[in-house]
Formats: C-alpha cells, sequence, structure tokens
C-alpha cells in the first residue's frame, strides 16, 4: 500500500469518527498492521497480524478492535481498487468470542436454605436483647427467609416494601395470594404471588404479634433488609456446593434454581411469579390468568416442598413469645 492510499483511509475513517479515542485507535491500527505485515496483503499476512494481537492483547475489547479495523481497512481497498480479492480476504479473520460469564456465582439447594433456618432458630440471646425482640425476631427472620425462597421475590425492592396490610390482605385471600402493586416491583410488573402453606404458617404470627415490633418499622412495613441482613452475618451460613456466604438476594437465586433444576416449573410462571423478563409472551400469557390458576399450577409444583427442618418448631417460639408476652 502506497502513502497516498494510506491517507485518504485515514481521512475516509476521520470523517466517520470524530472522537480523540477513536481517532486513536485508527492511527494505532494501522501503524500495527503496516509494521507486522510490511504493507503487503495477503493470506498469510493477514493470519500473521491476527496471530499477533491475539497474542500481544488478552482484553476482548482491543482485540475486536483490531478485527473490525482491519476489516474496514480491506472493505476501503476494495472500494478504491474495485478488487474483489480484499473483501474475500475479510472471511480469513476469526471474530474474537467474549469470554463466557459465569452466571451462577451461589447455587442454593433445600439444606442450604434449612441451613440458614437451623442458624437462625438456634441463635442464643444477645444480652442487649429483650426476651420479646429475641423471640419475635427469630420468627420474623425465618419468615422472611421461607417467602424470598418460596416465591423468589427481591428483597430491597419488593419484600421490605410489603405492609402489614399486604399481608392481612393475603391471608384474607381464598387462596393465599399476595398482591404486589407496581410500586413495590422494580419492574414497575403488578401481579400475583402465591403463599405456600408454610409461608402463611409463618407469617401469621409475624402479624399477629406485629405491635411487639421491636426495630421501629416505617410506614407499617414488616421487614427490614438491613436487620435481616445483619441475622445472615450473624449466623454466618455457606453454601454447601460453592462455600459463599448466603445472602438475602440468594434466596431469589435459589428460587429460580429450584423452578429450573429440580422442580421443572413452566418459564412463564416463574417468571410471572419473579417478576423477571416480564415482557416475554410467557409471562403475558400468566399475566391473564386468574389468581386461583396461578396458585394452583404453583402448588403443583412446590407443594411437597419443605423446607423447615424438623427440629425447628414454630410452636415453640410461638409459647416462649406469648410466655414473655404475659
Amino acid at each position: 500500500m502506497n502513502q497516498e492510499i494510506l491517507e485518504d483511509y485515514i481521512k475516509y475513517r476521520f470523517a466517520k469518527n470524530k472522537t480523540k479515542d477513536g481517532r486513536y485507535w485508527i492511527e494505532k491500527h494501522l501503524r500495527d498492521f503496516m509494521e507486522v505485515t510490511g504493507g503487503i496483503i495477503s493470506r498469510e499476512n493477514l493470519l500473521k497480524y491476527q496471530n499477533w494481537y491475539m497474542n500481544k492483547y488478552p482484553s476482548y475489547e482491543v482485540r475486536h478492535k483490531c478485527y473490525t479495523y482491519t476489516r474496514n481497512l480491506l472493505e476501503f481497498l476494495y472500494k478504491m481498487t474495485g478488487d474483489y480479492n480484499f473483501r474475500e480476504l475479510k472471511d480469513i479473520l476469526e471474530k474474537p468470542q467474549r469470554p463466557s460469564k459465569k452466571i451462577n456465582h451461589i447455587i442454593l439447594r433445600e439444606d442450604d436454605v434449612k441451613n440458614v433456618i437451623r442458624a437462625i432458630y438456634n441463635l442464643p440471646k444477645s444480652p442487649y436483647d429483650s426476651k420479646v425482640r429475641h423471640y419475635y425476631s427469630k420468627i420474623k427472620f425465618i419468615a422472611f427467609v421461607l417467602l424470598a425462597s418460596y416465591t423468589g421475590q427481591r428483597p430491597e425492592s419488593t419484600l421490605i416494601k410489603l405492609t402489614l396490610e399486604d399481608f392481612e390482605e393475603a391471608l384474607n385471600r381464598n387462596p393465599p395470594m399476595l398482591w404486589i402493586s407496581e410500586n413495590k416491583d422494580k419492574e414497575n410488573f403488578p401481579h400475583w404471588v402465591p403463599l405456600h402453606p408454610i409461608v402463611v404458617e409463618w407469617i401469621k404470627p409475624v402479624i399477629e404479634f406485629y405491635d411487639l415490633h421491636p426495630q421501629g418499622p416505617t410506614e407499617n412495613r414488616v421487614f427490614e433488609y438491613h436487620s435481616v441482613l445483619k441475622a445472615l452475618r450473624k449466623v454466618n451460613v455457606k453454601a454447601v456446593h460453592t462455600g459463599i456466604l448466603i445472602r438475602p438476594s440468594h434466596f431469589r437465586k435459589f428460587f429460580e434454581q429450584m423452578c429450573n433444576n429440580v422442580l421443572m416449573v413452566h418459564p412463564g410462571l416463574r417468571d410471572y411469579i419473579m417478576a423477571h423478563n416480564t415482557g416475554s409472551l410467557d409471562v403475558q400469557s400468566y399475566d391473564g390468568k386468574l389468581p386461583s390458576e396461578i396458585y394452583e399450577q404453583y402448588m403443583a409444583a412446590w407443594g411437597e416442598v419443605n423446607l423447615v427442618p424438623a427440629e425447628v418448631k414454630l410452636e415453640r417460639l410461638i409459647q416462649q413469645l406469648s410466655t414473655t408476652v404475659d
């Protein structure tokens, strides 16, 4: 390639890219390309240049620039000369592959949730806590874990926004269904959430003893994210399969993984309940179903799942709390 063609190429590319960073890479690519190939366009030299930038740059973004800019150069040469060989040579280059991302940083199964519940249940009383606070907090934290695990709702953008009235209305419905309004969902997607009988069982005393709430809720909200986070840090339970410390957001992942890998729940039902992929046709089809139909299909999959360890007794906690209050 002669100097005149190189100058024309730079002018052509600069006319399309006026950013400082873009122009830097256009000039850098051309300098490197000319140095490696000697300005001779051939199959062998293109492969030589490709091997050069693949070894020199570990970054996908830079590799992709080298790939794209080389193809742009070949296309420009084709337009300038009419030589179709330049266009055919573009196919020699292999498009860099973006490195795959590890989607599941944590894998949770039933034993993990049970370990968390067991650890909360066995927490010793802090000298700074009253007995009322101690027993009520245990019930409430376990109820939160169960609600999050059985429904896959987002802890910070949904669960902590739920009020006393939300739960009272849900428990009075037949079947028990929690209504998530659009202002309590990250995606502004109003939807029904089925409440598993075990969730109902643990939510009832949370509501019944709500006036004893020791942590100062606002706007009648039932759960507080930082209190739950603090409790999980205190029990320090790690996931069996990955060794990662379990956090509130992981229970949403548990629900998704159970639906996908264990219970084989229909993707539309899973995503509708989770308010995930809300624009998909599958989710839209469930948006048109009756609450009773959603509950029936949910229970067909989740009905036999019991996440409460045998030694964890709600009755005992309620008795201890009631005795303390009396």
